[in-house]
Formats: structure tokens, sequence, C-alpha cells
């Protein structure tokens, strides 16, 4: 299914970048513009390392008898270096591989209706990032390949824009057989019927979000429906693109370490999280007396101090909303969403 094209750039990195500069790209690949700049100390990263690396020789027997362990440093950071490996390893993708040896490559060998979308949509993706920015170059390649593999291997799916966003991140990270892998893990395990007609699982957890804000901070939820800023406005973007084209990219790769542990929640609450530190300020709310002034200040104009790694990472993780309130509101939302259609 085709969805409409969303640029890959935010208003505010068009405004400070004219195009890919290769003299400044950053240790992701970026131009500078588009990361933040924490950096953890050496001698932590190389603990971390370490203690991955341990982690990883043992995966199996830790993830069923210590969980608690794995979330804990996933919440912490996965180093950089270790990224891939525990990205496949907690999304069961290196598994799932390691069981069907040679699928990819059969997969490439047959045709699929989707490639004139996939073709149209792979210029897009990530136009900062030196892998992508070559027409017909290596990651463009590689991305054809990654998306082309997985419209044959699910067909009920096929192909949808937001694709491109979650096979770009793997791709920086690994091979095209790899990211494939990872690919299929995500959308089965992590994002089933996000990317169905409809949109429907998407929309339920905009609503759980939306409800959870409301559960939180009332007034700002009462002040989100004064101004009829509704989640179908900027969470699908949010969400089906994992916040690849919403935040500075240290935060999204620690989001997505813990994405990859404790599953769609951490989505969900990454969006509350913006949702209260953009309107927490009174004088911001009313300022933001119009929707189109509400909508613009929460896609493109929260102050980026705030979305700084360490900070957002704090806020994140000291947003408390328990399991169970997490099931009773997607229950509740799923009731509410069911009458609609029915």
């Amino acid at each position: 299914m085709s969805k409409k094209p969303v640029n890959d750039l935010s208003k505010k990195q068009r405004k400070t970048c004219d195009g890919f500069n290769p003299k400044t790209v950053n240790k992701y690949g970026f131009s500078n513009t588009v990361c933040g700049t924490s950096s953890p100390n050496s001698f932590l990263i190389r603990e971390r390392e370490h203690k991955w690396f341990e982690m990883l020789k043992n995966w199996d027997h830790l993830m069923t008898s210590n969980y608690n362990k794995v979330r804990v440093r996933c919440r912490k950071g996965i180093p950089h270096s270790l990224r891939a490996a525990a990205w496949r390893a907690l999304s069961g993708a290196a598994n799932l591989q390691q069981k069907n040896p040679g699928m990819f490559e059969d997969l490439l060998q047959k045709e699929s209706e989707w490639m004139v979308y996939i073709e149209k949509d792979l210029p897009r993706a990530y136009q900062l990032h030196e892998l992508f920015t070559e027409k017909d170059g290596l990651g463009q390649t590689e991305m054809r390949k990654v998306l082309k593999a997985y419209s044959i291997y699910n067909p009920k799916v096929g192909y949808c824009q937001g694709m491109t966003s979650i096979a770009g991140i793997l791709l920086m990270l690994m091979p095209a057989e790899q990211a494939f892998w990872s690919l299929v893990s995500i959308i089965n395990k992590y994002l089933p019927g996000y990317f169905s007609a409809g949109l429907l699982a998407v929309q339920l957890d905009g609503r759980v979000m939306e409800s959870l804000v409301h559960d939180i901070d009332p007034k700002i939820s009462a002040f989100l429906k004064k101004n009829d800023v509704q989640a179908t406005f900027y969470a699908i973007e949010w969400f089906l693109c994992a916040y690849t084209r919403t935040l500075p990219w240290e935060t999204v790769l620690r989001i997505w370490d813990m994405f990859l542990c404790e599953g769609v929640k951490v989505l969900i609450k990454t969006g509350v999280t913006l949702i209260l530190l953009a309107f927490s300020d009174k004088k911001v709310r009313d300022a933001c007396d119009s929707f189109d002034k509400a909508l613009k200040y929460l896609k493109y104009k929260l102050p980026e101090h705030l979305l700084e790694e360490d900070f957002f990472m704090n806020e994140l993780l000291g947003l408390h909303i328990s399991e169970e309130q997490f099931k009773e509101t997607h229950l509740a939302q799923l009731a509410k969403l069911k009458e609609n259609f029915s």
C-alpha cells in the first residue's frame, strides 16, 4: 500500500542543512546538524563493552534466567560497537536467520509488485546520511534488497513507506541479510498491524498514549483537546518510523536499545514524554493557542536541550507507568476503537 510521502527532514533540520556535506560527517554518518553532542567517557565505554560481550556469549541463558539484568543494561545504553549484535539478539533476528539459511537470496530472485513504490521512496530515505546520499550507491542498493525481500516474504503487508526508516537504521549497523531478518522480527514481533491497511494498530497506540497523558497531566490533555491536536496528526510518523525522523540520533539509538528489549510500550512512553516536555509550561500552552501553533511546536519547534540524549532519557526513565496501567489502558482504548468501527 502506498502512503503519502513524508520528507525525511524536519523543518528545523531543513533550515540548518542545505544538503549532505561529506566534510562534516559525524561518527554515525550524518551531517553534524542531525545529532547531539553527548559522548560517554572512554573508560565507561570499555566497561560496558566488556559487560555486553560477556552477556552476548551467554545470551539464551541470560534471557531466561536474568532478563531484568538485560533490561537495566539496555536502559543504560548499549555500546555502539556491539549494538548490531545486541539488537539482533534482542529481536530474535539472529535465530531467525540461522533457521532460514539461503532464504534471503532466494527471495531476491523473485519479482515484487511493490518495486515501483520502493524505487520512488529510496531517494527520500536518510538524505543526510553518507550511506544513502548516492543514487544507486551501496546504501540505496542494500535498502532495495531488504525492502524487496520483505515485500515478498510477507505479501499480506507488502511494503509501506515507513519501512524505509526502519530498514535504514538497521543498514547503518549491519549487512543487508542481517537487516532483513531484523526487519522481519521488528514488524512481526514488535509492530504487528502497524503496516496493515488502515494503520489500526498505530491508531490504537496513539489512543493509549493520549489516555496516559490524560492520566498523568489532565491540564495538558485538556489543552490538546481544546486545540483539536489529536494523535493522528503526529503519532503516525512517530510510531511508524520509531522516532528516527523526530529525535537527535543519540537519543534515537537509546530509545531503540530499550524498544528492542521491552517492546512497543517504549514507543508509547517516548511519545508521552515528548508531549509532557512540550506543554508542561503554561506559558507555552498560552502561546500555542491554536491547532496550527500547537502542532507545529510539538513536531518542529521543541527546544533542542529537551531532546538531548541524557536529559530526554532521564525524563523517559523517570516516567513511571506500570504494566497494569498499560494493560488496562490498552484494553479500554481497544474497546472504544472497536465501537467506532462496529
